[in-house]
């Protein structure tokens, strides 16, 4: 947006488009480089590779307990798509084994490190994407009690997805409609595919220098201002930046860094979250929009569908992504509480997570729950920016936001045409929501907080001549501290 450019609120292109474009989100550029056009699209969309079959057990040809009643078609074009990332390490280089550990060293291949379930109605004209804690304590139909990324017992090829659907079904009362699975390699190829991701990272977890702890081997960093975990060979200074894949795939892999210790999972989901919403907001971009369709067959090349989603169909209807908001999406998280079961860390559901799962059945709007569970991601901080004469100021502050993994959808505005009293160059904040203030004032840290009365979003980013942009991550380790959860 160049200087005296007003905001355009975002065109609407039909329902299919709106809800869409939340799945193309959260398959976090899997399907959102399937934005297409015309018959080339649609034969390029068309994946050849490997599927899977969640109709049987591959050992034994015959269903999984509970895999029938648990999957199905979509009813209505209201769909439940599980996304399934495992750590997996089968098509990585020796190097990048040593780099992440064999599947001999993490026990074997078949755990599910990442289990996401995405749900698309057309009357809510958005997608929610919720996030399943991996230690989650659930009932797995034909194995008993234990974590929820046992289910994946088998691997891809072996049962594990339709393991995950069932055991999803049981909890949520959700049936799964299509499954979409990448491991560590074809993480790392979705990203390079792309070029790389734009984001940016606060400060908050500078470790360096000094000794890390990897599993109990100390680990000696010398050079300072790094967040570094070697379990997962993250190595990032904080501040703007391009993570390409091995970077990107460490960034949301750790959970082992500085701020992590209160909970670990749901620490890295929020970076999770954080990272997906920072690649729908450059999805989103005309400039990437228009490349999107030569992405789509090195994208899926990557990716594992299941037999029957049809991806040159949805990369058709994504095609029409011009002027659809970021806001389309929204992040929740299955909450629960630390426990020790049987000598195990887990997490035992929390009853608020009944609340989500009845009201995405219902088709009903959620509400804040699930936002705020141990700590908060950007992307469900929504945030305006307030243009009060800064000269272009504001267009960079709003790309920090968007980099930063923020729900910006709200743009940039005047200050004459917003309407309500603020200051100049300030981080203006709503009753109650403080703690979203703060999350955004990790990466202006030269810019005030301020309560206002009246105020009519969560926050607003206030831009003046005066404003002076410090770096984001400038801090020191002493001055960037943990959140409080």
């Amino acid at each position: 947006m160049t200087d005296g450019d007003q905001p355009q609120p975002a065109r609407s292109h039909g329902r299919a488009a709106r809800w869409l474009v939340g799945l193309s989100a959260a398959l976090s550029f899997v399907i959102a480089a399937g934005s297409a056009y015309g018959f080339v699209a649609y034969k390029q969309a068309s994946h050849v590779g490997p599927k899977i079959d969640l109709g049987a057990d591959a050992g034994s040809g015959s269903p999984l307990p509970g895999v029938e009643e648990a999957v199905g078609p979509c009813v209505e074009d209201v769909c439940n798509y599980l996304l399934l990332g495992s750590d997996s390490r089968q098509g990585l280089t020796p190097e990048e084994q040593e780099q992440y550990g064999t599947n001999a060293d993490i026990g074997g291949e078949n755990r599910a490190d990442t289990i996401m379930l995405v749900h698309t109605d057309p009357n809510l004209e958005k997608a929610i994407i919720l996030s399943f804690p991996r230690d989650l304590w659930v009932q797995i139909p034909g194995l008993g009690s234990d974590k929820i990324n046992a289910a994946f017992e088998g691997g891809v090829n072996g049962g594990g997805p339709a393991r995950v659907a069932a055991t999803i079904h049981q909890l949520t009362g959700l049936k799964i409609n299509h499954v979409l699975y990448v491991d560590l390699a074809g993480f790392q190829g979705v990203v390079d595919t792309l070029g790389g991701v734009d984001m940016c990272i606060p400060a908050e977890n500078v470790n360096t220098p000094g000794w890390v702890d990897a599993e109990g081997t100390q680990i000696y960093y010398k050079e300072p201002g790094y967040i570094a975990d070697p379990l997962t060979g993250l190595h990032i200074k904080p501040g703007c930046q391009t993570l390409h894949g091995d970077q990107a795939l460490a960034y949301v892999r750790t959970r082992h860094l500085k701020c992590d210790a209160a909970a670990p999972d749901f620490f890295r989901i929020s970076r999770q979250q954080q990272f997906l919403r920072a690649v729908i907001n450059r999805m989103l971009q005309p400039d990437k929009i228009a490349e999107l369709p030569f992405l789509i067959k090195p994208i899926m090349r990557n990716l594992v569908p299941d037999d029957q989603l049809k991806i040159a169909d949805l990369a058709y209807l994504v095609g029409q992504l011009q002027g659809i908001s970021t806001g389309a999406a929204e992040f929740r998280t299955v909450p629960g509480t630390a426990a020790t079961i049987d000598g195990l860390s887990v997490i035992k559901l929390a009853p608020q997570a009944q609340q989500i799962f009845r009201a995405v059945r219902d088709g009903q709007q959620l509400g804040p729950i699930g936002t705020d569970v141990f700590t908060l991601s950007e992307a469900n901080v929504p945030v305006l920016v307030v243009d009060r004469g800064s000269g272009g100021k504001a267009d960079e502050v709003e790309q920090v936001l968007s980099e930063a993994g923020f729900d910006i959808s709200s743009g940039v505005t005047s200050y004459d045409q917003y309407g309500v009293k603020v200051g100049t160059s300030e981080i203006a904040f709503a009753l109650g929501r403080d703690a979203e203030a703060e999350v955004v004032a990790k990466y202006f840290p030269n810019l005030p907080l301020k309560q206002v009365k009246g105020l009519p979003d969560d926050v607003a980013v206030v831009i003046g001549p005066n404003y002076e942009p410090a770096p984001v991550g400038g801090q020191s380790t002493a001055e960037a501290s943990c959140p409080a959860p």
